[in-house]
């Protein structure tokens, strides 16, 4: 591990290639509002954050420069695949693993912005669920480590009245993504119940080089494959087997293959997989069935509910095992948005306009590249009431709290502080009047125009 002291030169080349490429106009102010995000953590307002020692700016150039800056999302998705493709920053699995997930950012009381949607916000009592105002975004990440809680952004997107489905937003992400990387890589893409898996299923056969593993809800109904037509029978063959009802275990027909895996929180997880299994109408999409089951939920005796996925892919792995180890991988992304939200702060500040949201949002998501970059170069900063861990298993949080030092030894790309005087400010009589007011607007079919 090397000290604070040493150079950093992965991450030194990531600062000033996120400086040269990404950032447009008011690319200084940014800049400093990223260190300042990085040394000054926390759900404190925009203002707050300019007390940070690396920002140098007036306060008030801060939402200046998110309202009226500019930031190159594709040069920030091809710097975010350059960094995830190079040798030192490779995951150790011999698959790269991503996950789609989407979070909302609450915004009910701000009929002052536009593009504001109902979406789904999670609340505590029971039920557990509930319909807020705001923006809801999209992301697709890199998972590079298991059973920990790193997650690295490659595309970030805000879905609005006009996106289309949560698995059309996605199919643009991973398209735009995929067509950066290098040949051969092919990666394994995680997904919940939010998707549609099959029109998932049915973009990899066709063209997208990605194998995908979609949770299922209990509910899906799966037919086998059609039996051989009878010669001689009259009428059309049959275009769908027996139905298969995932809640009804008795209308399963034997697994095609099944293993049994040791795991340390669930006792043993049972892994069996259904081949060439068809949904309606889809008939020249199969797929296959997985269903994991545990002995017992962590910390629990309680016989856990089967967990049912399903796999589209190029090959399918030859350990099936395999299958829940990589889904697993994608909790870690629950621990990634807390990051996000708790830590950095990322939907407690106000901003009137979906773009500043948008180009914040992209400010955060570089933030956590540079956490990830810097892990192997700050010391473990732990509390005194909390355990000590090996440099390899240092968390986000962790890295965050020694990184201050190593930004101010790495020096800022941003040009210095130039005085321009005091602004004029209105001029007399002026008067802006009120802020226009926008509704909140239900999501509607995306227009011909817009594809996958």
């Amino acid at each position: 591990m090397r000290s604070p002291s040493d150079p950093a030169p992965r991450l030194a080349t990531f600062r000033q290639s996120l400086y040269d490429r990404t950032l447009g106009r008011r690319k200084d102010t940014l800049f400093e509002i990223l260190d300042a995000v990085l040394t000054w953590p926390g759900r404190e307002s925009l203002v707050q954050r300019t007390r940070s020692p690396l920002f140098h700016r007036g306060w008030s150039s801060a939402s200046d420069a998110l309202c009226d800056g500019t930031l190159d999302e594709a040069a920030c998705r091809q710097l975010c695949v350059v960094s995830l493709t190079d040798p030192s920053t490779s995951a150790p699995d011999p698959r790269p693993i991503w996950a789609l997930d989407g979070t909302s950012w609450p915004r009910p009381r701000a009929v002052t912005s536009p593009e504001r949607t109902w979406n789904h916000q999670p609340s505590s009592g029971l039920p557990d669920h509930g319909i807020m105002a705001g923006w809801d975004y999209h992301w697709l990440v890199a998972i590079p480590a298991a059973h920990q809680s790193w997650m690295l952004p490659l595309d970030v997107a805000r879905r609005g009245p006009d996106t289309g489905t949560p698995t059309t937003l996605a199919l643009r992400q991973l398209r735009r993504v995929v067509s950066l990387l290098p040949a051969g890589v092919r990666p394994v893409v995680t997904a919940d119940s939010t998707y549609d898996p099959i029109e998932l299923a049915l973009a990899v056969q066709q063209d997208l080089e990605v194998d995908v593993l979609v949770r299922l809800n209990g509910h899906r109904l799966f037919t086998t494959q059609p039996p051989p037509p009878v010669p001689g029978a009259r009428g059309h063959a049959r275009w769908y087997g027996d139905p298969v009802r995932l809640w009804q275990p008795e209308d399963l027909p034997d697994p095609d293959d099944r293993t049994t895996i040791p795991d340390a929180r669930h006792g043993t997880i049972e892994v069996a997989v259904w081949r060439q299994m068809l949904q309606r109408p889809h008939r020249n999409c199969p797929v296959t069935l997985v269903r994991v089951q545990a002995a017992h939920r962590p910390r629990s005796a309680r016989h856990p509910a089967p967990l049912w996925l399903l796999w589209a892919g190029k090959e399918e792995p030859e350990d099936l095992g395999d299958l829940w180890r990589w889904y697993a991988h994608r909790f870690a992304i629950e621990a990634g948005f807390r990051l996000l939200k708790q830590t950095f702060g990322w939907t407690a500040i106000r901003l009137r306009q979906p773009a500043a949201a948008d180009r914040w949002t992209w400010l955060i998501a570089l933030a956590q590249w540079q956490l990830w970059l810097a892990r192997e170069m700050v010391a473990d900063a732990r509390l005194p009431w909390e355990r000590v861990m090996a440099p390899e298993q240092l968390t986000p949080g962790r890295v965050l709290r020694a990184l201050g030092p190593l930004l101010a030894h790495l020096g800022s790309p941003a040009r210095p502080v130039t005085l321009r005087g005091k602004s004029p400010g209105r001029r007399s009589g002026q008067c802006p009047g009120p802020a226009p007011r926008y509704p909140v607007q239900h999501r509607r079919a995306p227009p011909a125009s817009i594809t996958t």
